[in-house]
């Protein structure tokens, strides 16, 4: 078993939630597959075990992950804050699950912050972690789900798993290896998807709901991006995809229609760093992957308000696209992979 959940880690978890009447689960805001696999599935462990637990994330989801057993329980703040505030607030443990800043959870921030009582959790992959009373952090994982399997393992074995569990996370170790192509793919990773298929996750069900289904006008739209969209600098091994917000309303845009994109150019034979800007209402939204050794992570947070992998990681601009386009390319020729 993995270091990282070794007993007395998994005696001092088992401890804070036994001393807590209420436990709240909150994940990022845009959450993606392994947000709600990780969340899910958690969720649907510590209920097991007789705890109350809700689970919370800032805002609505991709419809595609609807299929996951125990989605339908995510509570989305943005629309019942009413409710989720109170609990927040009060509870008597948070559990902070894919995320490692507060300030990602947007208006739910607020809500988590006013509780200074409730001990934290941390169960997170992704770089530079802050402290917390309770911190399970490796961004050598290649998801949070992974890490859940492992801790639920470590608690109480792998019969704990049920299909329900088992489904949820399959799909995001799934969805944040790009369907186990991406990079962190060790072989207890495959020890561990091959338990979770035998405790009832369905790899062909799921990778047709996940990479297999999509509408019309996301498949057109994509389509669009990368024909008239992508930029593409050979010497610079460089390439990003603009959207706009008035390209968006053209497509009828739904929630994660863009997941996926900007990976799309690293397919190209020379093309080791993509980025992705998004216009959304409040900043450019920025996505950035990398193969090799070009450390996204260290881009983003020095340039762009952001952070996350070596290979994958997002950031902000505060101004018109044409403005973060022409900062990223001016930087590029400086730092480039």
């Amino acid at each position: 078993m993995n270091t990282l959940f070794d007993p007395a880690k998994i005696i001092q978890l088992k401890a804070l939630c036994s001393e807590a009447r209420t436990i709240a689960i909150a994940s990022h805001t845009n959450p993606d597959g392994d947000a709600i696999g990780s969340g899910v599935a958690l969720t649907a462990f510590l209920r097991s075990l007789g705890y109350e637990v809700r689970f919370f994330v800032p805002n609505h989801f991709p419809k595609f992950l609807a299929f996951i057993p125990g989605s339908e329980g995510v509570e989305i703040y943005s629309e019942a804050c009413e409710t989720a505030r109170p609990y927040l607030s009060d509870a008597d443990l948070i559990i902070c699950s894919d995320f490692n800043q507060v300030s990602r959870l947007d208006k739910m921030t607020d809500a988590i912050e006013a509780n200074v009582i409730a001990p934290r959790v941390l169960i997170d992959h992704h770089m530079d972690p802050p402290e917390y009373e309770l911190s399970f952090s490796d961004a050598n994982y290649s998801s949070t789900s992974h890490m859940v399997y492992d801790l639920i393992c470590a608690w109480s074995g792998p019969q704990a798993i049920t299909p329900q569990i088992a489904t949820a996370l399959y799909v995001g170790i799934v969805t944040d290896t790009g369907n186990l192509s991406y990079s962190n793919l060790t072989p207890e990773l495959y020890r561990a998807v091959a338990e979770l298929v035998e405790r009832g996750a369905q790899p062909v069900e799921v990778s047709k709901a996940i990479f297999n289904t999509q509408s019309e006008s996301r498949l057109r739209m994509v389509g669009y991006l990368l024909s008239e969209k992508m930029h593409v600098d050979h010497d610079l091994h460089t390439a990003h995809i603009t959207l706009t917000r008035a390209e968006k309303t053209r497509f009828n845009h739904q929630i994660g229609d863009t997941e996926g994109i900007v990976n799309m150019p690293l397919s190209i034979e020379d093309v080791t760093f993509s980025a992705m800007f998004i216009e959304t209402l409040d900043c450019i939204k920025i996505s950035f992957r990398s193969q090799g050794d070009f450390d996204v992570n260290l881009f983003a947070r020095d340039h762009f308000n952001g952070g996350g992998h070596k290979n994958a990681a997002g950031g902000r601009y505060f101004g018109p696209m044409s403005e973060a386009v022409a900062k990223f390319e001016e930087i590029i020729r400086t730092v480039h992979p």
